[in-house]
């Protein structure tokens, strides 16, 4: 008779600090992503990252700016496709965590089919 094997199950945990957020200048923007900058710049451009500091009029971005970077990056790397591509990729992203971000928060009670 042969011992049992163990069993092993991995876990993955994320943490994410409620209320604290932490902004990038550009230059770091770049750095963390390894994003190339004229990505980054027609993002920017067009609205889907990046906020514009009144006072220096520099562009700052957040930690969501970041992981939609990151993602981009990745899309772009591993499809080997233009910042026009990796745009419409992107939307129809964010798109979907749009709606699913709805669909979870609605609950039954408030559903029209349960009025």
């Amino acid at each position: 008779m042969q011992p049992e094997q163990p069993s092993y199950r991995s876990t993955h945990i994320t943490l994410r600090s409620l209320g604290e957020t932490h902004t990038y200048s550009a230059q770091e923007i770049i750095h963390y992503s390894r994003c190339e900058d004229p990505l980054i710049a027609h993002l920017t451009e067009i609205g889907l990252i990046g906020l514009q500091d009144q006072a220096s009029q520099e562009h700052l971005y957040n930690e969501h700016d970041l992981r939609l970077l990151r993602r981009a990056y990745r899309i772009q790397r591993d499809l080997d496709i233009n910042q026009e591509a990796v745009e419409v990729i992107v939307r129809l992203l964010t798109q979907i965590e749009h709606l699913q971000q709805a669909l979870f928060q609605t609950s039954p009670d408030q559903s029209p089919e349960h009025p």
